[in-house]
């Protein structure tokens, strides 16, 4: 139903300046604009003909009167002359109109002069009292024509008639007398023998006094219709107003209607003519609207609804609904078609730290990329879901082994989180555990496959997390794995089962190895060669780093007593350690135990966690007193930024290997790494470029022109044990004293 109070809201007047229609044609295109045009161009049709036909009925009763006017001048003349000249006879037509007159002499000569006393100007001055309009005589010569007995000029014809001796025969019209237009009535006067001797001519005025009335006219004629313009000008906008007024606004009403904006009600729906039916069917259009968007808007609603009752509002991935709807669809198909399917569920490492340190915007954005790269290693039939917090999960859909294609996702998952993040300007790098769970062979519902993948989770963060584990039989989460795992790792260092492996850095400029990293490793009894991440982190949370940092910095002093005295040995130590209060003694002991010189020794503080200034720097500044080398390594990546460089006494960096791993790819990073080595040797510090594994990598680093750049990567070699260690040194001497 239409909502009545929309239904009976007050019509509200549209402006003029809101009318879209009359800005999209011009106004002679409108309704109003053509019925104007057709009136004005009728009424001028109209007063063209009328008037065309007055002025022409003018001019003929005008020429009508000239014509008369001119015979009577003419008979008065001829009777003026038939009274002073008794010698003279005329001849008329069959009006009685006065066509020639016959004289035996010339009317002008001294023996009619004599006879009759009175001259030519006499005469003709006789003549013009009578018409009240001058009077001529003229005298024919055949080669002169006619000519003026007083003054001898001579009298042309200014009318349309082809015969140019008009005045031969009785004339009236138009002649140009003394240098003025004349209507002019002549009668020719011959001899009696018919010889033509000359004319006598009465006009009846001057053109411009003759036409002075018919000018008039057309003047009046010209005011008359544009009084009558003016008058249709009103009279069309007194019709536009009152008979095309409701057009535009109906024309607005369907504009407004199509622009899905019915909040108005149609204007106009009372008249009793086709305009209000026109307004009543656009008054049932946009009710029809109303319904059909109050419709549209629910269903959207209920749309918007659905989707966000099954989708993350950070990342826009599925959420725990949408998991628990998929993974039942998905067992579903397992027992009705034999769809198998993998579980992956994923936390990212470090997570916390970021968000306690730069805020939950960046966390935000975090979480947003995070879930972007994952998105993007999805194949057909893959799901990412988002969990919660820092928790993801995805449903992978196998096609033939599900243990080969759970590695390879698991593998990109880890190595697309692994590479750096971006996040409102700062940068650095997380990674993520990964536990996997198997439908059907780890559980075929859905709590059994969560608290499976759940456990192999826990358990690949136990192994020092960026990792993934499969479910097996046995697994378990308990305090007690925790106990056992601080019981391992003491008699890991007790029994010697952890072992330093050392990785060469090199100089640049000559190619010479200045010293050498040093790798822990760990060869467990059980579960065989681990790498760091594996233990590390897990040390760092039973409180066991502390221990297995000081047998690491003794054994890496004691191996580089050993070596060269120009080689130097690299020690990484977590921030954890250095909050342990024994870390000043423990270097201490282990330079004096093993003989080496403090400068020959590096220790390098990890950017993964933010150090603290108040707990932190008085510890830094007490391991340089000692004349220990402080090196801020993966810089330019995580917490690793240039303030540290300001805040803390850090005399080397090592530039991060994410920054490295692109420069052959991006020529953002080259200008940042760039950027990065020539601020820390303006600074006197010492730059090392960890990671470098290809040609190009290093050919870009010795392109910037610093010899003291150190490099260390795979290009140069793997790590390898401290044995090889010592023969490749006795190598690299026996190079030397050779050169």
């Amino acid at each position: 139903m239409v909502d009545k109070e929309l239904m009976h809201r007050d019509v509200v007047p549209l402006n003029e300046a809101d009318t879209p229609s009359r800005d999209r044609y011009h106004w002679y295109h409108s309704i109003t604009g053509k019925v104007a045009i057709y009136l004005m161009l009728g009424i001028l049709i109209a007063y063209g003909v009328g008037s065309g036909a007055g002025v022409f009925e003018v001019n003929r009763i005008s020429h009508e009167q000239w014509f008369k006017q001119a015979a009577t001048n003419s008979q008065i003349t001829s009777y003026v002359i038939r009274n002073i000249y008794t010698s003279v006879t005329v001849k008329s037509n069959h009006e009685g109109q006065v066509i020639s007159i016959e004289s035996e002499l010339p009317l002008g000569d001294d023996e009619t002069v004599i006879q009759t006393g009175f001259n030519p100007s006499d005469m003709l001055t006789l003549v013009s009292t009578q018409t009240h309009n001058p009077a001529w005589l003229l005298l024919y010569d055949t080669k002169q024509g006619f000519t003026d007995t007083e003054n001898g000029q001579k009298i042309t014809i200014v009318d349309d008639s082809p015969n140019a001796l008009a005045l031969e025969e009785y004339y009236r019209g138009f002649a140009t007398i003394g240098g003025k237009e004349y209507f002019v009535g002549s009668i020719p006067i011959v001899n009696l023998s018919g010889k033509l001797i000359g004319a006598v001519v009465s006009s009846i005025g001057e053109r411009d006094a003759l036409s002075a009335t018919h000018n008039q006219l057309l003047k009046n004629t010209l005011m008359m219709l544009i009084l009558i313009l003016g008058i249709t000008v009103v009279v069309v906008n007194w019709l536009v107003r009152n008979l095309f007024r409701p057009v535009p606004r109906l024309i607005q009403a369907v504009t407004l209607i199509a622009d899905e904006k019915t909040d108005h009600v149609t204007p106009f729906q009372n008249q009793d003519d086709e305009i209000g039916e026109l307004a009543k069917a656009i008054e049932k259009l946009r009710v029809a609207m109303v319904d059909r968007g109050y419709l549209q808007r629910m269903q959207e609603m209920a749309q918007k609804m659905e989707y966000m009752a099954h989708h993350d509002s950070l990342t826009r991935l599925p959420n725990r609904v949408a998991y628990r709807n998929s993974i039942d669809d998905r067992l579903i198909k397992l027992r009705t078609e034999g769809c198998i399917f993998n579980l992956l569920l994923i936390d990212l490492d470090n997570f916390k730290p970021v968000n306690d340190t730069y805020g939950h915007v960046v966390g935000d954005e975090l979480l947003v990329e995070s879930a972007a790269r994952l998105s993007a290693l999805l194949h057909e039939g893959d799901i990412a879901i988002r969990l919660g917090g820092d928790e993801f999960a995805i449903l992978q859909h196998v096609h033939q082994d599900s243990i080969s294609e759970a590695e390879a996702l698991a593998q990109n998952v880890l190595q697309a989180l692994h590479h750096p993040f971006a996040c409102s300007g700062h940068i650095f790098s997380i990674s993520c555990s990964i536990g996997i769970s198997c439908a059907p062979r780890h559980g075929n519902t859905r709590e059994d496959l969560f608290a499976h993948a759940d456990l192999a989770l826990y358990t690949s963060k136990s192994f020092g997390r960026n990792c993934f584990h499969f479910y097996s039989h046995g697994m378990t989460m308990n305090p007690s794995n925790n106990l056992q795992f601080s019981q391992e790792i003491e008699n890991g260092i007790r029994n010697n089962e952890f072992f330093l492996h050392y990785q060469k850095i090199v100089r640049i400029g000559n190619g010479s190895t200045e010293g050498y990293e040093a790798l822990v490793r760990w060869q467990h009894p059980m579960r065989g060669q681990l790498q760091p991440h594996h233990f590390i982190s897990v040390s760092e949370d039973i409180g066991l780093i502390a221990k297995l940092g000081e047998w690491l910095i003794r054994s890496a002093c004691m191996d580089a007593a050993h070596w060269p005295l120009n080689k130097t040995v690299w020690v990484n130590v977590s921030p954890h350690q250095l909050r342990s209060p024994g870390i000043l003694d423990t270097i201490r002991s282990a330079l004096q135990d093993s003989g080496l010189e403090a400068s020959r020794l590096e220790i390098e503080i990890t950017g993964s966690e933010q150090l603290d200034r108040e707990d932190t720097l008085p510890i830094l500044n007490a391991i340089q007193a000692l004349g220990v080398g402080l090196v801020l390594d993966e810089f330019g990546t995580g917490f690793a930024t240039l303030d540290y460089l300001i805040i803390f006494p850090f005399t080397h960096i090592k530039i991060a290997r994410s920054l490295i791993d692109v420069l052959d790819k991006c020529e953002d990073s080259q200008v940042l790494v760039g950027m990065l080595v020539r601020y820390a040797l303006q600074r006197g510090l010492k730059v090392t470029a960890e990671g470098v594994e290809t040609a190009q990598q290093y050919e870009f680093l010795a392109s910037l022109g610093h010899g003291e750049v150190t490099v260390q990567g795979y290009y140069f070699g793997r790590a390898i044990e401290n044995s090889s260690v010592t023969m490749e040194l006795e190598q690299e001497k026996m190079e030397v004293t050779c050169d």
